[in-house]
């Protein structure tokens, strides 16, 4: 009961020898009041008593905060979470309110005694929701703070120092208005290099190749069929600025990547963040065909292992759009999202595995076989349909395929709204945290700064 403190009736002091050790006998009230942050509940004697699994029956627990002056025990802890607390006293069934968090929730818990195992299966989904959203969002903070700082003190060098000044201009480029401006030029780097990079394939940056004579006399011997396009891609090579634009790119990203390597406070950790380990495999291609044309310059007509290995040398050039994450966030709670939903993405391949193998081997024995010649090459068709792209290049013509076809796509509806809604709230649950983090670091500063300008005498 929760209102107004009522008067108690004591109980024959002959009781008080009386009892097991167990039970509240000091003072021995046939009725009981609880102070829980200022809101009163009172109880009987033997609801506390016969519930053994909290400390509501402890004894030395109760008498620490007991107060003579009010004759009640006063807790100063939430009284919303020490209602359920007495309510699982006095029935066994333990039910969460709903306006408190996980946090909380769990602290109350293990102050009262309670455990998880004592949360009713109605309240537990809610519970352990707050519980991996707490967890997740822990883990995403550490990620997101991995760039660990310097420690340092006053006895540090002067080159400790600007190391650890030069880190900080380089990683976080809302520290300062230099490093605000850098972090925009290394942006407009990443963007021309991203530029070149889709711009050598284009007919437009295409110039006859210098090599062309040599090309067309080695390979008399070996002349066959081939395309316009083909034709155009030997007989033409990259426009010259390309090149030199590529030059430079490779030089800032090359500077850029020494520069955080000598600065970075743990050298191993840096080498092996995934970010690094990008920006690596984004410059290193570019450096193994320099040597390779530096070492052999005439070996583009030839056919050798190392250049037909260039063309996947230069794919690996696409990862420099990675380098965007350093500048756009949403980029980077895009990729965390997905690594953090490792087990929501795995369910829906298994959903997708188990669909693929189910409806191709039913196409198969339902449609002419001179369109699905085998269920593997169903697999194809089943997958398209399943996530209702449907490209068209094979398609059911009968009845029965009709209706394998049209059970085919309704699953696949049901198998993405299963699935991705999951992937949706990871998304927007990140994506708001890390808005938050940003916004509360730049009130931080922003209060650091006022803070730092009311303690300066200078000011005044």
């Amino acid at each position: 009961m929760e209102g107004k403190r009522i008067d108690e009736e004591r109980v024959d002091p002959d009781e008080n020898s009386e009892g097991s050790a167990s039970e509240v006998c000091v003072p021995k009230f046939r009725k009981v009041i609880f102070n829980v942050g200022g809101t009163k509940f009172q109880t009987l004697r033997q609801t506390l008593n016969g519930c053994g699994r909290t400390k509501l029956s402890d004894e030395l627990f109760l008498n620490a905060h007991y107060e003579e002056d009010e004759c009640e025990f006063f807790f100063d802890k939430d009284p919303e979470m020490f209602r359920s607390v007495l309510n699982y006293a006095r029935s066994g069934q333990l039910h969460l309110p709903a306006t408190l968090c996980g946090p909380l929730i769990k602290d109350e818990m293990d102050f009262w005694g309670l455990s998880e195992i004592d949360i009713e299966p109605c309240c537990w989904a809610v519970y352990n929701n707050w519980t991996s959203t707490v967890n997740a969002l822990e883990q995403l903070e550490k990620d997101r703070k991995q760039n660990v700082q310097h420690d340092l003190d006053d006895s540090a060098s002067w080159y400790t120092k600007a190391k650890a000044k030069t880190w900080i201009f380089l990683t976080n480029h809302n520290s300062s208005i230099p490093a605000q401006v850098y972090g925009w030029v290394s942006l407009l780097f990443v963007m021309i290099a991203i530029f070149s990079f889709c711009a050598a394939t284009h007919p437009l940056f295409k110039v006859p190749s210098t090599r062309r004579g040599a090309n067309s006399t080695s390979g008399k011997a070996q002349e066959t069929k081939t395309s316009d396009s083909q034709k155009f891609d030997e007989e033409t090579e990259q426009h010259p600025v390309l090149f030199y634009i590529d030059i430079v790119c490779i030089a800032f990203f090359t500077a850029e990547y020494t520069l955080r390597f000598i600065c970075a406070p743990k050298k191993l950790k840096f080498l092996l963040s995934p970010l690094s380990i990008i920006d690596l495999l984004a410059i290193l291609p570019d450096y193994i065909e320099f040597i390779v044309y530096a070492a052999s310059p005439d070996s583009a007509g030839e056919t050798t292992f190392i250049i037909n290995f260039m063309p996947l040398l230069r794919l690996m050039r696409a990862l420099r759009i990675f380098r965007l994450i350093r500048h756009v966030p949403g980029l980077w709670i895009m990729f965390y999202t997905l690594k953090a939903s490792f087990k929501d993405l795995s369910l829906m391949l298994v959903f997708l595995l188990v669909g693929m193998l189910l409806f191709s081997s039913l196409i198969y024995f339902a449609e002419d076989k001179e369109v699905f010649t085998s269920i593997p090459h169903g697999f194809w068709w089943s997958v398209v349909t399943m996530t209702t792209v449907g490209y068209g290049d094979m398609y059911p013509s009968s009845t029965l395929g009709y209706f394998v076809g049209t059970l085919t796509a309704v699953c696949g509806v049901l198998l993405i709204g299963f699935t991705i809604p999951a992937l949706v709230n990871n998304f927007a649950l990140y994506y708001q945290h890390a808005q938050f983090a940003i916004q509360k670091e730049r009130l931080l500063k922003e209060q650091w700064n006022k803070d730092k300008e009311a303690n300066d005498p200078k000011v005044s």
